[in-house]
């Protein structure tokens, strides 16, 4: 998720994160448990985690929420999930939770799917990693 977020230009600072359905290869703070159905965390305290350990999201789905969200609000809605999701996979995909404004979903360790409702969220990853494509180009030949 390093090599994620630098991507972004680092945009998760500007947000609040609900981690959900989420499986790593390391448990490394109490902030991001195992076992635990989701996370609250800042985009600061995401940031320290990730970047001072090695820690690889098998799973997970990373919902990025304005300040002036509150853990509360965000909760009154289905948490997001990727392991069995098929909606990624249909031409008509969007962001799982209604409040959120980006959408990063680590998935099964073999590819990461970004859907922001700014695109140039999506084209700042594109740039940092040419061979990375749309995912709505990727459904239509699929």
């Amino acid at each position: 998720m390093d090599k994620v977020f630098e991507a972004l230009t680092n945009v998760h600072l500007k947000y609040n994160w609900l981690i959900s359905n989420y499986e790593c290869n390391c448990y490394p703070n109490e902030l991001i448990p195992f076992g635990k159905e989701y996370v609250w965390i800042t985009g600061e305290k995401l940031n320290q985690i990730i970047f001072e350990n090695e820690i690889q999201f098998i799973w997970g789905v990373f919902s990025a929420f304005e300040k002036d969200i509150k853990k509360e609000d965000a909760l009154k809605y289905p948490l997001p999930y990727a392991d069995g999701n098929p909606s990624y996979w249909r031409n008509n995909f969007n962001i799982q939770h209604p409040l959120a404004k980006i959408e990063i979903v680590p998935w099964d360790s073999t590819l990461v799917l970004i859907i922001a409702e700014e695109n140039i969220v999506v084209e700042s990853f594109l740039k940092s990693f040419p061979l990375a494509e749309e995912l709505s180009e990727y459904n239509s030949r699929h």
